[in-house]
This record gives structure tokens, sequence and C-alpha cells, in this order.
């Protein structure tokens, strides 16, 4: 990439008002030296540390003494006032990293240096981006209609092999990628996780096929930082992965999954099946496994619902299929089993199956939902007064309808009530993947991703923001479209 060209430009748009507390009049007050503020001087902007993602530029500058906090404040023409998180100053060469930034476009910035909460800004300098990769033109998200602050994250791979993770805008135009040059793996499960970096699944397979898999993890700024494989005699999963607490007490949890040789007979099947049976692991930030739960040892090929092609045809399959899994409000795995119809709640430590909903073995009695029950669902989430909102597929129903449904749940009386549900209209059905996402403000965030659609619904079912994934000009399937509330550090949405 071409280094950028900087060069002075008039004054930006806006200027840094100074608010002075005035203090109660002493008598020989003791003297108080003046706040130094140091000025930011050399500024420079260079290609961004992920060379691909043009949408990003490092401002580099220079402090005499060590401010409080330092950020950068950018804008192009026409366009409103920007301002990079503040971070905290240091004295000598510093780098900040703008964020989303549009392609082909000039910029005029400055840094800005704090200190007692006093201001300093460098000269102003500017810099111009570099178009989009031609192999992204054909990824877009159409906004339908309503509006958002919130970014959506996805995977997907080009039509010359290339496989991204991209971060789109809440208007729909891309505002983060990064290229995996994986070798033509695919990439799939996109997430920013709780401490700001973003993971991806990288493989072919689909939590069966005896294939090679890992995720990566990558920060804002567009560094690889973590690879992460399956342990040695597994196979890696690529439906979920979440990392969870902070330096040395960093984990990191995924499903797994290996091949036994089963007899099916019993279900319709094959006398001989190479069926993949999953594991949830959690390991540490050192790579030592802390825990393993194996469905081998806890649910029986017996449990198997629906699927029955599969059954009686398919080597290699799996019997289970974890598609999701989550933390409820004490910590424990709430994992969602799609050929199981059920969801379980799982203790860390013990592994102790705590309750199961749904399925052939569930001790819970579905009550006021007019669909008996979720099936082959996806995406559970425990909200903050315990009920469970799922992402309901419906694959196996007589309706062929995709929803979003909550329960209250009654662990004593152990029911699920249904409280809530949305259905679009018109309706969408979606036999595989999708996701669904209570958030901050009490609207829901649902997402068809099968078929590329997603929803922002309030609690009383309007829509509120809907948008297409449009991939070549066609609606794109991707496994998960999730919110993103900020490109520079975990926020919840």
């Amino acid at each position: 990439m071409k280094a950028r060209r900087v060069v002075a430009v008039g004054c930006l748009a806006a200027c840094i008002a100074l608010v002075v507390g005035c203090g109660t009049e002493i008598i020989d007050p003791v003297p108080v030296p003046p706040v130094v503020v140091p000025t930011p001087t050399s500024l420079k902007a260079v290609a961004p540390e992920a060379p691909e993602n043009v949408l990003s530029a490092r401002i580099i500058f220079e402090v005499a003494s060590a401010p409080d906090s330092v950020r950068v404040s950018y804008q192009s023409s026409g366009a409103s006032l920007l301002n990079s998180p503040a971070e905290p100053g240091q004295a000598g060469t510093d780098t900040i990293t703008l964020l989303g930034l549009k392609p082909s476009t000039t910029y005029a910035y400055q840094a800005i240096a704090y200190k007692s909460g006093i201001a300093k800004t460098s000269d102003i300098a500017q810099f111009t981006t570099s178009a989009l990769p031609t192999d992204l033109a054909g990824f877009k998200l159409q906004v339908m209609s309503g509006s958002t602050s919130l970014y959506t994250a996805t995977g997907t791979q080009a039509n010359n092999g290339s496989t991204y993770a991209v971060i789109f805008d809440p208007n729909g135009s891309i505002a983060w990628y990064h290229n995996f040059d994986s070798g033509g793996l695919q990439v799939s499960n996109v997430v920013m996780q709780p401490n700001g970096n973003i993971t991806a699944f990288i493989g072919n397979t689909s939590g069966f096929a005896p294939l090679p898999g890992y995720y990566v993890e990558v920060t804002p700024q567009g560094e690889e930082v973590h690879k992460y494989d399956p342990p040695a005699g597994f196979y890696m999963d690529d439906h979920e992965f979440r990392i969870s607490g902070t330096g040395a007490n960093t984990q990191a949890s995924f499903f797994t999954f290996d091949l036994r040789n089963t007899d099916l007979t019993s279900l319709g099947g094959k006398a001989s099946v190479q069926l993949a049976g999953h594991q949830l692991v959690r390991r540490s930030s050192s790579g030592v496994v802390e825990f393993t739960w194996n469905a081998w040892d806890n649910i029986g090929i017996d449990e198997w619902l629906g699927d029955e092609g599969s059954k009686a045809t398919r080597d290699p399959t799996d019997y289970d299929h974890p598609n999701a899994f989550t933390f409820d409000v004490n910590g424990n795995y709430v994992v969602s089993w799609r050929n199981l119809d059920q969801i379980t709640d799982i203790d860390p430590v013990t592994g102790k199956v705590l309750w199961r909903i749904g399925g052939a073995k569930g001790d819970y009695t579905f009550v006021n939902d007019p669909d008996n029950g979720f099936r082959k669902q996806h995406s559970p989430k425990i909200l903050p007064n315990g009920n469970l909102l799922v992402y309901d597929n419906g694959t196996g129903k007589d309706d062929q309808e995709t929803r979003a449904v909550e329960y209250k749940l009654d662990p004593v009386a152990k029911t699920a009530t249904m409280v809530w549900e949305y259905r679009h209209d018109p309706a969408i059905y979606t036999a595989f993947v999708g996701w669904t996402q209570r958030l901050s403000d009490g609207n829901t965030w649902v997402a068809f991703a099968l078929n590329g659609r997603t929803v922002i619904v309030s609690p009383t079912g309007a829509v509120l923001w809907e948008s297409q994934l449009k991939i070549d000009d066609k609606d794109g399937t991707v496994y998960r479209l999730v919110p993103v509330v900020s490109l520079y550090g975990y926020l919840t949405p």
C-alpha cells in the first residue's frame, strides 16, 4: 500500500470549549503552579496495521511529556466532526488508529492532548483513504426501513476465494473488514468478544465433517493475536466460541467433536456410521484445558429427534449438533442442541445438568405456547430477569415458520411459559442458523441469517429497522448476523 501524503489544511469546522470551575476566595492562597499541557507535534498518517483494511489509518504524533489522555479529531468534507475514543497518554511517540473510515475519502485531522481537564491540539493535517478491494464490491447491506446506531458483523467468502470478516455500519456500508488469507477455507461465526477483539472460525466443517478448523482472534486494528486449535485427538466445531475473564484469568470456551463408529439400526440407519459427538471445552489463557463436558457420556443417541433422512443415509453425521451456548445469570453454560430440540443448563465446575427444556427428556412443560415449544432452535439467551429468549427455526413444524420466542421459567413448577414472540410479516422460514438478542434498550435483534434478513423489533413487535444482506446482488446466506456497538471495543448492544 502506498504511504499516505500529509499536508497542512485549513481549520476544522469545530472548536473545543474549555470550562474552568470557580473556587471560593481564601486569604493568602497558596500559589498553584499552572497546568502545562503538552502540545502534540510531528503529525503523520501511515498505512494501518492491517494493510488490507483501507478503512483505517494509524495517526502517529509526538508528545513532549505524558498527558492524561489523547485522542484524534477528524472530519471529511461536508461531514460531521468525529473523535476517536480517548486513550491514556504517554510521552514521546504515540499512535491512535482511526476505524470505520470511508473509502477513497480525504480527511482532515489533529491530535488532542488533555491534562487536568485542559486540552491542547496539534496542527491540522490530512490523509486520503484508498478504494475498497474489488472482491468486496459485491457485499452490501441494504437498509430497507428505519434506522439504528448498531453495526452488523458477519463472515463471508468472495468469488475469488478470499475469506473476510466484515462489519457494516448502521447505514449498510462496509466499515471494517479483515482478510484472513485462509487458503480456500471458509470463514464464519464472526463475533466481537467482551475483550473487544473479533473472533472467527476458519474451516470447512459443519460440526461433524472430519476436517481441520480453528479460531482466530483479531484486534480492531487488524492484528491477528491468537489462533485457537482443538485439543489433540479432536476436531474444532464451528458453531460457538466465547472469551471470558480478563488478564491471567482469561478463558476460551468452545465446542469440539470426535468420531465413533456407531450402530444406528435402532433409529432406522446403517449398522456402522461414523457418528460425531461433541464436547464443551474451556481452556485457560495458558492453554490448559480446565473443563470438558462430553455429550457421549450425557446424551444418548435415542434423544436424536427429527432428521430422519440424516439418520438413514448420512455418513458421517452427528446426533447431538450443538449450535450455540451462552451463560446464565450464575455463569452456567446454556447450550442449544439442534438435533435434540433441547436447551440445557450445565454447571461449569461439576458438569451437572441443572435443567433441560424441550426434547425427548426435557423436564419443563411449555405453557401458553401455540407451537408447544421450539424445534431445531439456535441462539439461546438468558435475560437479566431469568427469562429464556430463543431463535426458534421451527424445522419440522407444520407451519414451517421461524420466530423469536421468550419464555418465563419457573424452576419449581418446571414450566416454560411463553410471554413474547415475534414472527416476521410475511413469514420467514430458515431451516438452519440464525440469531436473536435482547438489546439494552428493550428491543430485540432477530437475524434470519440463512436469508440474510435482520430486523430490530420493539416489545410490541413493531419493526424499527430492517436490512437485507446482498452478495453479488442476491440475498446473502451466512451463519450469523450479530450486532456491534463500536468498532473500537466491546460495549453491550
